[in-house]
C-alpha cells in the first residue's frame, strides 16, 4: 500500500517537472523560432500530458472513481501554474491565458482516457506518447500563422464642444483609481493609465501614455484634423514596457501588434459631442479566435473606463 501511494504522489511530481521542462526550454534563445508557449502543442497538447502522469502512475483504485479521474489531472495543472507563478515563469494575467485550456485539456483527458484504461493493462508503448511534444511543435511550426486584423470601437457622449474636447484627447489629463475603477483585468495586473503628454522632437511631434507600474507607450500621430480627428500609431520599439511574462509573451511578441488608436469626433449639439475611441490591432497565430477574445475584452475594458475618465475630467 504504501508502494502504490508513493507511487501515485510520483505521479504528480513527474507531471510538473514534465510541464515545468517544456515550459523553461521556451526561454531558451536555441529553441526560438522552434519551440514556443503560445503554440497549440504548449496550450492544447502538453496539459492533457501532464494530466496523464497521476493516471498512468497511480493504483488500480483510481479507475473507480470518476471524480478522481478528474481531478487529479486538474490538481497537477493547478500546482504546476502555481510554481510558475512563484517562480516568475508566469504572471497572473498569462496564468488565466493558459490557464483555462490547461485544466479543460486535463480534466478531459482524465475522464477519457481513464474510463477507458479501466481493468486495462499499461503498455510500456504507451509512455513514448509523453514524446508528442517534441514531434508535433516542429511540424506546427511549420504551418504559417494566421494573420488578422481587428478593431474594438466604443464611444460616449461629452457635454463640452469639439474645440474643448480635442485638447484633452492629445493630452490626455491626470487620471485617478477613482475615475477609472478597479475591474477584473486591473485586478490581474493590466497597466491602468495615468496620463499622456505631447512632445516634440524638433520636427515631429509624438505622444507618450504613461500607465501604472513604470509602463509607457511611444505614440506617433498618424493623422489629424484638428477639432475632429487624431490618430496615433504605437511604437513598442520606443515604449517602456515591463520586465513581465506578459509584456515579454504577448506585448512584445509576433503574436499581437498594434495598430492605431484612433479618436473621432462628431458634434451632437452646440455642447454635446460624440467621442469615438477605436483601436485596431493584427492577431498572428494559429488560434486566434482564443487570443481575440482576451485581447477584445482587455481593449474593450481599457476604451470604456478611459473614455468614462476623460470625460469626467473635461466635464468637471
Amino acid at each position: 500500500m504504501k508502494i502504490k501511494s508513493h507511487t501515485q504522489y510520483l505521479g504528480f511530481i513527474l507531471g510538473i517537472v514534465y510541464g515545468l521542462f517544456f515550459r523553461l526550454i521556451s526561454d531558451v534563445e536555441y529553441f526560438d523560432g522552434f519551440y514556443n508557449v503560445y503554440s497549440i502543442t504548449f496550450i492544447w497538447v502538453i496539459p492533457t500530458l501532464i494530466g496523464l502522469f497521476p493516471i498512468l502512475f497511480s493504483s488500480s483504485k483510481l479507475y473507480l472513481s470518476p471524480l478522481k479521474l478528474f481531478l487529479y489531472p486538474v490538481l497537477t495543472i493547478f500546482l504546476f501554474l502555481i510554481i510558475t507563478l512563484v517562480t516568475g515563469l508566469e504572471d497572473v494575467f498569462c496564468l488565466f491565458i493558459i490557464g483555462i485550456p490547461f485544466f479543460i485539456a486535463a480534466g478531459v483527458i482524465g475522464i477519457l482516457l481513464g474510463t477507458y484504461m479501466k481493468d486495462k493493462m499499461i503498455n510500456k508503448k504507451v509512455y513514448s506518447i509523453f514524446l508528442l511534444p517534441l514531434i508535433l511543435n516542429p511540424i506546427e511550426n511549420i504551418i504559417p500563422n494566421k494573420s488578422e486584423e481587428f478593431k474594438v470601437e466604443h464611444s460616449i457622449i461629452i457635454n463640452k464642444n469639439k474645440s474643448e474636447i480635442f485638447p484633452n484627447l492629445l493630452e490626455v489629463q491626470n487620471i485617478n483609481e477613482k475615475q477609472y475603477g478597479n475591474g477584473f483585468f486591473q485586478i490581474v495586473g493590466i497597466p491602468k493609465p495615468l496620463n499622456s503628454k505631447m512632445y516634440s522632437d524638433g520636427e515631429n511631434l509624438y505622444r507618450i501614455g504613461y500607465f501604472t507600474d513604470d509602463f509607457q507607450l511611444y505614440e506617433s500621430i498618424d493623422t489629424m484634423g484638428e477639432n475632429e480627428f487624431v490618430s496615433f500609431q504605437i511604437h513598442l520599439d520606443k515604449s517602456q514596457l515591463r520586465n513581465q511574462p506578459t509584456d515579454i509573451h504577448l506585448v512584445q511578441s509576433d503574436y499581437f501588434k498594434f495598430g492605431k488608436i484612433s479618436y473621432k469626433l462628431i458634434e451632437v449639439d452646440t455642447n454635446k459631442t460624440k467621442v469615438i475611441l477605436s483601436c485596431d490591432y493584427i492577431l498572428n497565430s494559429k488560434m486566434n479566435s482564443y487570443a481575440n477574445f482576451w485581447a477584445e475584452k482587455i481593449i474593450s475594458d481599457f476604451e470604456k473606463r478611459l473614455l468614462k475618465s476623460i470625460k469626467i475630467n473635461i466635464e468637471t
